[in-house]
């Protein structure tokens, strides 16, 4: 990745995460006992999280409110070494909150993103601070942010020649990305996401085959599409295979993707190829899904090599 010391710049939501769990399967339109916990979430947040933990520098671009929840999302976050120096505190607007609903097997039943923060990442507030992209050899973007700012994030990059990854988060917002598809290194899309970048259904493992080789063909250096228990796709000039994931028991999968993405971010800015990255980022996925936090508290690379070395 160049003779910089490795340093990504990551570019999007700090929410407060607020997850209920039942404690037995869900049951619609009523009142399902279980557990309510709270955490620092938002994907940019968590991805710059957890690069930190595993030693890679970290700098966010963000919006919290000036309110408790903001104060609580930076105390964390800075406790784990992300640089919070350039992240804007507002009073036009509280926080981003994620209310979700789990089941008990952790698996997201529904979810309320209020995330009027995010809004505020302006194009006049990334020229504030344009000067962040000279110093990073990576740049991550959270696809929640306005498209107008994604469009801007994507020319500083193509301008400094620095490799780019945008985080689809949801099926709406992969739609937004596809007109820049042919500008971007990287796309980390789950299954869905995947199929609103490609326009076909991925019903089957030769259907993933070929959306990972029509992104390819558009442009892309690196594609990973992540596929729940089934494992992951990754996608390069050279090669596009599948890697299984790693059985766990299963707590929370929230911030499960975010841990993968940056796993294998990890690894590439050390120098790993795509499959040996990779694999550290379902490592990464793998503790995560573990805890009932978006981010593992104790992630570091001595525990996500452990983990794979269960992958040999």
């Amino acid at each position: 990745m160049g003779n910089k010391q490795p340093h990504a710049l990551v570019i999007g939501a700090s929410n407060f995460d607020i997850k209920g769990q039942t404690h037995s399967y869900h049951i619609d339109k009523t009142s399902n006992p279980g557990a309510v916990r709270n955490s620092a979430g938002g994907v940019a947040r968590n991805i710059a999280e957890n690069l930190a933990r595993l030693g890679t520098k970290a700098t966010l671009l963000s919006v919290v409110g000036n309110d408790l929840y903001g104060r609580q999302i930076l105390e964390t976050t800075r406790a784990a070494g992300v640089d919070l120096d350039h992240v804007k505190i507002t009073d036009e607007c509280g926080t981003g909150i994620f209310v979700a609903i789990l089941n008990h097997y952790g698996d997201l039943v529904s979810a309320i993103a209020d995330l009027d923060a995010i809004s505020l990442i302006t194009v006049d507030y990334l020229k504030e601070n344009v000067q962040l992209f000279d110093d990073v050899s990576f740049v991550v973007i959270d696809a929640d942010i306005p498209a107008e700012s994604l469009k801007y994030c994507v020319a500083q990059c193509a301008e400094r020649n620095i490799p780019i990854c945008v985080e689809p988060v949801s099926v709406a917002r992969a739609k937004q990305i596809v007109p820049y598809l042919s500008q971007l290194s990287m796309v980390t899309p789950n299954r869905e996401e995947a199929e609103a970048l490609v326009g076909f259904p991925l019903a089957s493992a030769e259907d993933v085959k070929k959306a990972g080789k029509v992104l390819l063909d558009v442009g892309l250096k690196w594609v990973i599409i992540t596929l729940g228990p089934e494992g992951v796709l990754y996608a390069t000039e050279d090669e596009i295979e599948f890697l299984s994931s790693i059985s766990t028991v299963v707590t929370d999968t929230v911030g499960a993707g975010d841990a993968l993405t940056s796993g294998t971010i990890s690894g590439l800015l050390e120098g790993l190829s795509l499959r040996e990255a990779v694999k550290r980022g379902i490592a990464c996925a793998t503790l995560t899904l573990q805890t009932r936090l978006a981010v593992c508290p104790n992630i570091n690379l001595d525990k996500v090599q452990s983990y794979i070395e269960k992958m040999a």
